[in-house]
């Protein structure tokens, strides 16, 4: 009997422990072109929001292929937005652009999940790539949660 009572209660216990596993996954949302991948080398790390080439010194390519193939980004078409951030190596990011009509801003949020399954840290700058945005939101606001 006490040899029953103690597996059930191991099984409880996995049960419950198995189900807080950490999903370090990436997603994107609002604004956001889901399938372009935006490369930029050299970067300025930070908070940019860049509708023209001539506001950034470096080439910024876009790929819509999944990275096979790479061109330079349409600006009359697109607009670019980064946000560096540090979290574990181990880390989900949820990336979203809206738009708030109400005060003309464009709000660039990502929401961090981090899993503790690593020790070490990773600084990435979060590019992202919208269809172009009408130029009277004037102001972008910048946001990081942490779950």
């Amino acid at each position: 009997m006490n040899k029953s009572l103690l597996f059930t209660l191991l099984a409880v216990a996995l049960f419950f422990t198995s189900c807080n596993k950490c999903d370090p996954t990436n997603s994107h949302g609002g604004e956001i072109i889901e399938d372009a991948i935006v490369k930029v080398i050299g970067y300025q790390a930070g908070e940019n929001y860049i509708t023209d080439q001539s506001n950034y010194d470096k080439l910024i390519e876009v790929s819509f292929d999944g990275g096979l193939n790479y061109s330079p980004v349409n600006f009359s078409k697109y607009a670019v937005f980064s946000l560096t951030t540090t979290a574990s190596c181990s880390s989900g990011y949820d990336r979203n652009i809206t738009l708030n009509k109400s005060d003309s801003t464009i709000i660039y949020n990502i929401s961090i999940t981090e899993c503790e399954t690593c020790k070490n840290n990773s600084t990435i700058n979060n590019w992202v790539l919208t269809e172009s945005i009408p130029s009277y939101y004037d102001e972008v606001i910048y946001e990081v949660d942490r779950n």
